[in-house]
């Protein structure tokens, strides 16, 4: 083989690995009964974004701009604490081993919220990974929540980013994240 082939494989290698890493990382607790888990694939999102609707309203437009650049959105969520535990140490090994660069960490009485981030180009983002952990009297539909873990992934804008948060009420602090700068 020569260089270039070589090369070429050593390439594709890395790419499949890190790939599968962030899957494998929301996929060891998507199947269990006491994680509930969202995922929202890359055809979805582009299915949004044909969608021949007539906006008016300037932020809904955004966001089907914003759902164009999106390959994958995962959320993880449970009230056990066991497993709240596990999926924090997974998701601080994650961003270590994937070398994430810390955006931003929001410590109060009520939660721990942290952000991380896999730099690109012109101050976009290849992955936005959040993790909200101890969270206190947050209850949705009954249910009480310990720990979120939130990934996304594409050519992601912060600014854009900041307006799906809150179309999809996530996290206020996910839309604080355009104002920092230093990703």
């Amino acid at each position: 083989m020569n260089l270039l082939t070589i090369r070429t494989v050593l390439l594709a290698s890395i790419l499949c690995v890190s790939t599968a890493s962030a899957q494998s990382l929301f996929d060891k607790y998507s199947r269990n009964d006491k994680v509930t888990s969202v995922v929202i694939s890359e055809s979805m999102f582009k299915l949004f974004a044909k969608m021949q609707v007539i906006v008016d309203d300037p932020d809904a437009q955004a966001f089907m701009e914003l759902a164009k650049e999106i390959t994958s959105l995962r959320v993880l969520t449970t009230s056990n604490e066991l497993i709240a535990s596990s999926i924090k140490e997974d998701a601080f090994e994650y961003a270590s081993s994937r070398q994430l660069t810390e955006l931003m960490v929001v410590r109060d009485e009520d939660s721990q919220v942290y952000f991380y981030a896999e730099s690109s180009r012109d101050e976009h983002i290849r992955e936005l990974l959040m993790l909200v952990t101890e969270l206190k009297n947050v209850n949705l539909n009954g249910r009480k929540f310990e720990t979120v873990l939130l990934s996304i992934t594409g050519d992601l804008d912060l600014e854009k980013i900041s307006l799906l948060a809150s179309k999809m009420n996530l996290p206020e602090e996910l839309g604080e994240l355009n104002r920092r700068g230093d990703y």
